[in-house]
């Protein structure tokens, strides 16, 4: 598949900054316990491809367990995928060795869901902030130091935070610990990996528009990573919905939200709440049985749970196509 078709690809005229293609992550399960024999693999992701340029974002949604995590992981190769590609400025991330691989993570950052438990008890803040400067050889002790009191200052936090202890911050401020963490290396891409489903709501909507306000000074792109849709529609220029494994819609996020394509994008929608009782959506349930991630199933794998499913849906899987300019879905009822 060629870059200029990869599913989802955005409407650029130069190349995407990142670019992923028919992304699999399957992990062996052994079976009975023995170290002999292993199972079926467990298909966390099973072909996905997206493509997002510089200055975007792209939120990926769908049910925990989904493989939202486990996608953006593996772009970053903090896990190591089992198949596929992932471009980077041009770069063949998952056929990068030791130095360049340094160097590629120096433009592509996370910010972790869980902040206290991505961040070393022992070390200061500051410390914990400045080490990557150190590790890429940018900076000493005393210039890193200078430049976490920086971004901490940038995100909100004071110089007198940057030297204490994880333990001693909120949750809302260690969020924000793991953004200038992220931004003190100057990333072109950042990935959110559920960055305010622990916060309460206010704290919420503090650091959406932080991040916002530093996607904007900085031309940050964003992979988003969530499950709350009302969140994903604020902050994404596009959005791509995964269910077990794989993308099975992905459109701007006006168009998606305001008209969905796939019967389980239409589900996920129907359980957002409405700003107003006179707006709220008829609640669609899903009944069945979630298809098992490690048994090759015959058709889509939504069929099961499916309102709208047909005959032809147990029996053939659709293709992941462009159903509109910049639409695509996997779903018969398109056809």
């Amino acid at each position: 598949m060629g870059s200029a078709t990869a599913p989802g690809a955005t409407a650029t005229t130069g190349p995407a900054l990142l670019e992923v293609t028919d992304l699999v992550k399957h992990y062996r399960i052994r079976s009975g316990g023995s170290m002999a024999h292993s199972g079926p693999p467990l298909r966390a992701v099973d072909g996905v491809s997206f493509r997002v340029a510089a200055g975007e974002t792209l939120g990926l949604v769908g049910e925990s367990g989904g493989g939202k995590t486990t996608v953006g992981l593996s772009v970053l190769r903090l896990i190591r995928p089992s198949g596929g590609s992932v471009t980077f400025e041009g770069r063949d991330v998952l056929a990068a060795g030791r130095t360049e691989m340094k160097a590629l993570r120096q433009r592509m950052q996370i910010v972790f869901q869980d902040p206290i438990g991505a961040l070393d008890p022992r070390k200061s803040i500051g410390d914990s902030v400045g080490e990557g400067l150190r590790i890429q050889g940018l900076a000493s002790r005393a210039q890193s130091h200078q430049r976490a009191a920086e971004v901490l200052d940038r995100v909100g936090l004071t110089a007198a935070q940057s030297r204490s202890l994880p333990h001693e911050l909120s949750g809302g401020q260690l969020q924000r610990v793991g953004i200038a963490r992220a931004l003190a290396l100057d990333p072109r891409l950042v990935v959110c990996d559920e960055p305010v489903s622990a916060l309460d709501v206010s704290i919420q909507a503090q650091i959406i528009n932080l991040l916002l306000d530093l996607q904007a000074e900085r031309g940050l792109a964003y992979l988003f990573i969530a499950h709350d849709l009302a969140l994903v529609r604020h902050i994404s220029d596009r959005v791509a919905v995964m269910y077990l494994g794989r993308i099975v819609e992905s459109a701007p996020a006006g168009e998606l939200f305001d008209n969905p394509a796939h019967p389980y994008t239409r589900a996920l929608l129907s359980a957002v709440p409405a700003d107003h009782p006179a707006a709220a959506r008829q609640r669609i349930v899903l009944r069945g049985e979630i298809p098992s991630a490690t048994a090759p199933q015959r058709g889509c794998p939504f069929a099961p749970r499916c309102p709208d499913a047909m005959a032809k849906c147990s029996e053939e899987t659709p293709e992941f196509k462009e159903i509109a300019p910049g639409r695509w879905a996997a779903c018969f009822l398109n056809d």
